[in-house]
């Protein structure tokens, strides 16, 4: 399962980078350079932002590393359910090759990767189609999160306390609660920007009670949490290698733990 996710969030990377490429061409002199389309341009920023983040970023760490690290460091023959482990990778490929439809579709998406209102809601873009993909990321992250901390709570070696955990595995159950409680929270709103174009709700427009701020603060009540999903599990790997080079234990573990993770 971790290299399924390693290979999919390694394809995302790529094809989230050929689009920065595209994009530093464009800007690289005045007026149009390879495209005159800013639609497309868009659709540029929405892939490029999308797939680094939701594809790239968040799968390698809390997929790859965590599949493949957390059942060693814990003494785990396996996950706690493996075939919601199964479903969780097929929803993330699932959710690359929808999101890789962008470039075949008619109306492909034109809403940057927020998906900022009104102009999400009045653009000629496919705003459906980026909720869609959205939600399928969001699943993936959910099953995991609740397949991995029903890992570590119940499936520990003997002898294996919550003090004797590896700093990894730690940072790693705190990614996955901050997914937990906070991708819900994207689906809803990306979501009720798809209600609004397409099925005549007002949740964002001011002229009837509706307020386009609210889905800016629904947006970044995740995304904001997002950079530590990011951030917990890569400095705990710089805090595994720094400290099996240097054949020493981490200074003050409790306090990195319970100060800096839980903090």
């Amino acid at each position: 399962m971790g290299v399924l996710y390693l290979i999919g969030s390694m394809a995302a990377f790529g094809i989230a980078g050929i689009m920065a490429m595209l994009i530093r061409l464009e800007l690289s002199a005045v007026g149009p350079t390879i495209t005159d389309n800013p639609s497309q341009y868009n659709t540029w920023l929405y892939f490029h932002g999308a797939a680094m983040i939701l594809g790239f970023q968040i799968p390698a760490l809390t997929g790859f590393f965590a599949n493949y690290l957390i059942p060693l460091m814990i003494g785990a023959k396996d996950v706690a359910f493996p075939r919601v482990n199964a479903l969780s990778v097929w929803l993330f490929y699932a959710g690359i090759v929808v999101a890789l439809f962008t470039f075949f579709i008619p109306d492909p998406p034109d809403v940057m990767w927020t998906g900022y209102p009104p102009y999400s809601i009045i653009t000629y873009g496919n705003t459906a189609f980026y909720t869609f993909t959205v939600l399928l990321l969001g699943f993936a992250s959910i099953l995991g999160g609740v397949n991995f901390l029903t890992t570590v709570t119940f499936m520990r070696a003997p002898g294996i306390g919550w003090n004797k955990l590896n700093i990894f595995v730690w940072a790693t159950l705190a990614a996955f609660l901050l997914q937990l409680i906070f991708v819900p929270v994207l689906g809803t709103a990306v979501t009720m920007i798809t209600f609004d174009k397409y099925l005549g709700t007002h949740f964002f427009d001011p002229g009837v009670g509706g307020d386009v701020l609210t889905y800016q603060n629904l947006f970044w009540f995740y995304s904001h949490p997002a950079v530590y999903v990011i951030f917990l599990p890569f400095i705990a790997i710089v805090y595994e290698i720094i400290a099996t080079f240097a054949k020493n234990n981490v200074f003050n573990y409790k306090m990195i733990v319970y100060g800096g993770i839980g903090g």
